[in-house]
């Protein structure tokens, strides 16, 4: 009798065992799911940009050539029309009722010359368009990235904004933090972000009591730096505040705007690997927010160790976190490592092939299913590697084998091989 007790006891515990595992995956699920609903617009809104991108590199392609020979021919009409005018008034005297095209003596020389000028602003016009189309195609030279602090670039931009904040009333202030870390980017990149922001605020601001503040510090949370720019103008109409980062959007036409500025700004952004975002309260003012990634604070990879020993799982996160910055989970069998694959995506997984309930074979087997984790990184440990199952994950394409009792040191050395640090 004692005995059928305790098995049932057994058994109740191994069910709220279970009860319990399945409740930590249910939420584990939720969770991802949640952080998929929120990540869900940021991916729809960079394809779109991507897709735009490609389509604005052709048409700045087709427009160029044409618009380029408008310029060249546009002075030579002026030149030509400065030569023909003496003649022309020379003609009046003789045929004073003849019209060229359509128009009297008297409307050609009054206004021919204006008519020129218009056609050359246009043209100048469209060129800056085409300019402007070109930098939020190529978005940004990744090759030409150094280190650099984000305030001299804040402050060259202010150089290269003098000429627009001399014909407006608004007044800069500076808040400029000291001991920034350096950032991984390119100067004329960073330059360009808070100019283009910039002058969008001058622009914004439409009373003679104008302010915009630009600002730089460090965000503690994930040891990015930020700029902030913030204008008390007139704010972003809500007609236009959830695609304010796609070309051609803006509420400005009647002022020349194009709304390429702030696309141009987007595309910028994201080639630095950083982050843009904005506030806005009509008629109160806009804040944009960029945050780019220090070279201190590099993304710390991802590794999930899966051994059913505990010993031999707390000896490698150890030896993983000690003097790295790599964020590891573990799991003790199969189950629970498929469970965790599917919310937690390592960067690298590191997997122990004979254990209880599912092995690591089958482990493997799930991931070549998945092609999701087609990238997934492996490393298999194993004590039999002359196991026949060792030849099946081998057939897998999972060829980083490591034999226990195995080197540490030797083991971190080919994670970091492996993750490319």
């Amino acid at each position: 009798m004692n005995e059928k007790q305790k098995t049932k006891e057994e058994l109740i515990s191994e069910l709220a065992d279970m009860r319990l595992l399945i409740d930590k995956a249910e939420t584990r699920q939720r969770l991802a799911e949640k952080d998929l609903r929120e990540i869900q617009p940021q991916l729809q809104q960079a394809q779109k940009m991507e897709t735009l991108g490609t389509l604005v590199a052709g048409v700045a392609h087709e427009i160029n050539n044409p618009i380029n020979l408008m310029l060249y021919n546009i002075p030579l009409l002026k030149k030509i029309w400065v030569d023909l005018l003496p003649i022309l008034m020379e003609r009046k005297q003789i045929e004073p009722e003849r019209k060229f095209g359509g128009f009297a003596y008297d409307f050609l020389t009054d206004n021919l010359d204006q008519l020129i000028a218009d056609m050359e602003m246009a043209a100048h016009r469209i060129a800056k368009t085409v300019s402007d189309l070109k930098n939020y195609s190529r978005q940004s030279n990744v090759a030409e990235k150094m280190p650099l602090q984000v305030n001299s670039a804040v402050k060259n931009a202010l150089r290269l904004a003098q000429s627009t904040l001399r014909k407006s009333d608004v007044n800069i202030r500076l808040n400029l933090a000291d001991d920034l870390p350096e950032i991984e980017g390119n100067l004329q990149s960073i330059e360009q972000i808070v100019l283009n922001i910039t002058i969008n605020a001058i622009h914004a601001v439409n009373h003679n009591q104008g302010e915009i503040e630009i600002k730089t510090g460090l965000r503690i949370k994930d040891g990015m730096v930020y700029i902030r720019i913030s204008d008390n103008g007139r704010g972003i109409s809500p007609e236009i505040a959830d695609k304010i980062f796609l070309p051609f959007v803006t509420d400005k036409q009647s002022e020349g705007g194009t709304g390429l500025g702030l696309s141009v700004t987007y595309s910028l952004v994201k080639a630095l690997d950083g982050v843009i975002d904005f506030e806005t309260s009509r008629g109160r003012g806009t804040s944009f927010n960029v945050y780019l990634p220090t070279l201190l604070k590099r993304r710390a990879a991802k590794i999930l160790v899966v051994d059913d020993d505990d010993a031999i799982r707390q000896i490698l996160i150890e030896a993983l976190t000690m003097d790295r910055q790599y964020l590891v989970e573990e799991a003790s069998n199969g189950i629970e490592a498929s469970i965790k694959l599917g919310t937690y995506r390592p960067d690298l997984l590191i997997l122990d092939i004979f254990m209880p309930e599912m092995d690591g074979l089958e482990v493997c087997r799930n991931i070549c299913s998945e092609p999701e984790l087609s990238n997934l990184k492996v490393i298999i440990t194993t004590g039999h590697p002359d196991h026949p199952k060792i030849d099946e994950v081998v057939k897998l394409g999972f060829t980083n084998i490591l034999s226990k009792p195995f080197d540490l040191l030797n083991l971190v050395k080919d994670v970091e091989t492996i993750l490319g640090r």
